[in-house]
């Protein structure tokens, strides 16, 4: 099969593409379009074929190409939107360290003397989502928050009980 052979197919799911001239199928395959494991056929192919196999795609013990990004393009950086919602519930992907601080010490505001910890750290939790739209967390500040205010306003009424009794 020579490099010169200019009617290209390769096959895009169910759909096949093409033709296209050699030079064309080797944008696609440099955008990452067409990847090694994409079938592909030229006239004197006795049948499709990975086209990391055809050496006129792939040179024999070349790395496939990286597609290179256009100038002025940054990397986009991870959101956690990736995740499956039980990793997300699990690992604090994109999530708020005050919201995570806000919530387990909501869950020690039960022990009434960290209630004002947790009610601060649910103020913190809450300014901090504001400012920060990309961070997850609202759940464990609000909790933080509530938990924190409920037993403080307990905490202050033991303690006027205890001075005033």
């Amino acid at each position: 099969m020579s490099e010169s052979t200019d009617a290209w197919y390769y096959a895009a799911g169910e759909t096949r593409m093409g033709p296209y001239p050699l030079a064309e199928l080797k944008l696609l395959i440099a955008a990452g379009r067409v990847q090694p494991a994409t079938m592909v056929w030229t006239a004197g192919m006795v049948q499709w074929a990975p086209a990391g196999s055809v050496a006129a795609l792939f040179p024999i013990g070349m790395p496939p190409p990286v597609p290179a990004l256009p100038l002025g393009y940054a990397m986009p950086v991870p959101s956690g939107e990736e995740h499956g919602l039980g990793t997300r519930m699990l690992i604090p992907v994109g999530r708020s360290g005050w919201a995570i601080a806000a919530g387990y010490a909501g869950l020690f505001a039960t022990l009434v003397i960290f209630a004002p910890v947790a009610l601060i750290l649910g103020i913190i939790a809450v300014v901090h989502l504001r400012r920060r739209s990309d961070l997850h967390g609202w759940g464990r500040a609000i909790f933080g928050l509530v938990m924190g205010a409920i037993f403080s306003i307990l905490l202050v009424v033991g303690i006027v009980a205890v001075i005033v009794g």
